[in-house]
């Protein structure tokens, strides 16, 4: 999606960290963009640096809430008309070992992480493919969705990995419709995760008032101002991968290998199965490319 200058965006997650950095390049670009997300607060230092903006328009919904996105969906519709990019971007993750958590910390990381982005695609690419004129959507995944995390973020990674699969199927059934898909995987980002983690919850949890912030920003990654850059030029070129961190691509490359390396020789195949699976591979393949060439 070459053109996205009038274009109208929706980010959730979007009032602060990489959300908020993709909100002020799309901006930048000349976009229109709905910030959405769950704290009040965050909203608010977002309203304050933009007053008066006419392209700015913020809806406090958690993404995890069915009517609520449904009705942030009708909502963005109301205010910019015609939506073309959708970012599902809001993430969270739960203290502890993944071997230690409970029911409530499972559902809360997968009820936003993963049904938070199905949320979104439900009510909003409906929209996207009845206006016909294409568009573009990208589901924040992880790094923690390539390679394998520590304990402490194992849900998270559970999360992220379900994300980058869905995305990856994703972009091959919206060939037709001239619909995008990227998933975006970010390394350490500059944010207020570990800040904003227990408030985030708390809110979420209480269905209602906003709780204190606790702990530190983290202060050494990579500013969300840049990761947001990275994402508009991935929405131009189409690029099913956005990575913004390069200093992990040997760490990838060895998952992968010992991935492959794991295979069977393909040897002594059942000509029949192989054959059907070389039919399948074609296809996809074929749709692969296809989605690439893209262009709105």
């Amino acid at each position: 999606m070459k053109n996205v200058e009038g274009k109208v965006a929706f980010i959730t997650g979007g009032a602060s960290g990489i959300g908020y950095g993709m909100a002020q390049a799309f901006l930048d670009a000349g976009m229109k963009v709905v910030v959405a997300d769950l704290l009040q607060q965050h909203l608010d230092e977002v309203a304050s640096r933009h007053p008066g903006a006419n392209n700015l328009h913020l809806i406090r919904v958690d993404v995890s809430d069915r009517p609520g996105m449904e009705r942030a969906a009708a909502e963005t519709e109301k205010v910019f008309g015609k939506v073309h990019v959708l970012c599902n971007n809001a993430g969270v993750a739960a203290r502890g070992d993944i071997d230690q958590h409970s029911y409530e910390d499972w559902d809360y990381v997968m009820g936003v992480c993963v049904g938070g982005t199905i949320n979104g695609l439900v009510n909003f690419l409906p929209r996207i493919k009845a206006h016909g004129e294409g568009g573009h959507i990208v589901n924040t995944s992880s790094m923690a969705g390539m390679i394998p995390v520590p304990a402490f973020v194992g849900s998270y990674s559970t999360a992220k990995f379900a994300v980058r699969g869905m995305s990856d199927a994703l972009r091959l059934a919206l060939v037709p419709h001239r619909i995008g898909v990227s998933v975006l995987c970010p390394g350490l980002v500059a944010t207020r995760a570990m800040t904003s983690g227990g408030l985030y919850r708390a809110t979420h949890d209480q269905g209602g008032a906003d709780a204190g912030e606790t702990a530190d920003p983290i202060t050494r990654g990579m500013d969300p101002r840049e990761v947001g850059e990275r994402v508009l030029q991935g929405i131009r070129s189409n690029e099913l991968y956005i990575f913004p961190h390069g200093e992990f691509k040997e760490e990838v490359a060895a998952y992968f290998q010992r991935m492959l390396d794991a295979f069977p020789p393909a040897e002594g195949i059942d000509p029949e199965r192989a054959e059907m699976e070389a039919r399948r591979a074609k296809t996809t393949e074929e749709t692969r490319l296809a989605s690439f060439a893209i262009d709105n």
